[in-house]
């Protein structure tokens, strides 16, 4: 059996590309846990034209809403990167684990779909 580093079990659950690094994993006591991720490469390609982006600057450092990892609370967190456009307009890029606007991911609200009684409130 080979063993992998905490920061190559996330990389691997949260099916991230080259692109993204998961750079370290943080547990807060008493339960919350903290995976910090990187955008690692220079360019960004733009996915409504195809060009070849360079990285402008970082955006503040933004939480997302995780799926537990066992008893612990989970948050991603990372600096998302804006590119210049050939445009010369400065867009931040989008992130592969939520949408633009959520401040949870895919897989969160995904298990929060197929459990709806979980979100039911009682009479």
């Amino acid at each position: 059996m080979k063993r992998i580093s905490q920061e190559t079990l996330y990389q691997i659950l949260l099916h991230l590309t080259d692109d993204w690094e998961v750079k370290g994993v943080e547990v807060k006591e008493p339960d919350e846990l903290y995976v910090d991720i990187e955008y690692v490469s220079s360019k960004w390609k733009d996915p409504e034209t195809g060009a070849s982006c360079s990285l402008y600057d970082h955006r503040e450092e933004r939480l997302w809403r995780h799926l537990d990892t066992m008893q612990y609370k989970t948050f991603i967190r990372c600096k998302v990167p804006r590119v210049q456009l050939p445009s010369g307009k400065v867009v931040t890029i989008e992130v592969p684990w939520a949408d633009v606007i959520e401040r949870h991911t895919y897989l969160l609200e995904k298990k929060s779909n197929r459990y709806p009684a979980m979100h039911k409130k009682s009479d």
